[in-house]
């Protein structure tokens, strides 16, 4: 497989087409549902979205 996706929290890969299209993996996505809002700010900051001509 050429194009392969990892899940954003761990890097494991993500084999499933739900799990790919969400960006995480079942037990991850797990977790971060039971993450209060402000630890998942911080663990995904909104500062860090690239901005420029290509988007």
């Amino acid at each position: 497989m050429s194009d392969v996706r990892r899940c954003t929290v761990c890097g494991r890969p993500l084999t499933s087409p739900a799990s790919r299209a969400h960006g995480t993996g079942p037990v991850c996505a797990r977790k971060l549902r039971k993450m209060s809002p402000k630890a998942r700010r911080q663990l995904f900051p909104v500062d860090d979205v690239p901005t420029g001509p290509y988007l």
